[in-house]
C-alpha cells in the first residue's frame, strides 16, 4: 500500500495486518548539473525498486511518502535529528518493522542512530535504467530485498 487516498482507505480498515513501513530517502541538490542529473536518476531508481517491492509484498507493507533532504558533503546533525524524529513517529504507529531505502552511501552512517533498518541501493546512470540487463539486475535486487524484509518478519 502507498500513501495515496485509494490505498489509505484500505490501510485504515486493515492496519493490524500491515506491519512494515518502507521510507524512501531521497537526496536532492542543485549544486552542479551533474548532481542534478545523478540525483534525479537515483530518485527514479529508488521509486522503481520501492514500487516493485510494494507490489510483491502488497498487503503487508506500507510505502510512506518520500523523505527528501539536501545532499551535502556530510549528513548534518540537524538532518540526523529530523530523520530520527520522523522514524520515531513512524515507529509509534502500528508498524513493527521500518525500512529506509536510499542510494546515498553517506546515509549508511545514520543506520545506528535511528530505529530502522537501512537498505542501501547502488546507483546507476540514466541510460542504464532502460537496458534489459539493468532491468534484470533490478529484479534480482528486488528479490534480495524482499527476502531481507521477509527474514525480518521471522525474527
Amino acid at each position: 500500500m502507498k500513501y495515496q487516498s485509494s490505498d489509505i482507505k484500505q490501510y485504515v480498515q486493515a492496519k493490524e495486518y500491515i506491519d512494515t513501513a518502507i521510507l524512501p530517502i531521497i537526496p536532492y541538490s542543485f549544486n552542479t548539473d551533474q548532481d542534478l542529473i545523478q540525483l534525479s536518476t537515483q530518485k527514479e531508481l529508488i521509486k522503481l525498486y520501492v514500487n516493485q517491492i510494494e507490489g510483491e509484498l502488497k498487503g503487508r507493507v506500507f510505502v510512506l511518502p518520500e523523505y527528501y533532504y539536501l545532499k551535502t558533503d556530510k549528513i548534518l546533525e540537524e538532518e540526523k535529528a529530523r530523520l530520527k524524529g520522523f522514524v520515531n513517529h513512524i515507529n509509534q504507529q502500528p508498524f513493527k518493522y521500518t525500512f529506509l531505502i536510499t542510494s546515498d552511501s553517506k546515509m549508511r552512517k545514520i543506520d545506528r542512530d535511528v530505529d530502522a533498518e537501512l537498505i542501501w541501493l547502488p546507483g546507476m546512470s540514466a541510460p542504464d535504467l532502460n537496458q534489459q540487463e539493468a532491468q534484470q539486475f533490478i529484479q534480482s535486487q528486488v528479490q534480495e530485498i524482499k527476502m531481507l524484509i521477509q527474514d525480518s518478519w521471522s525474527d
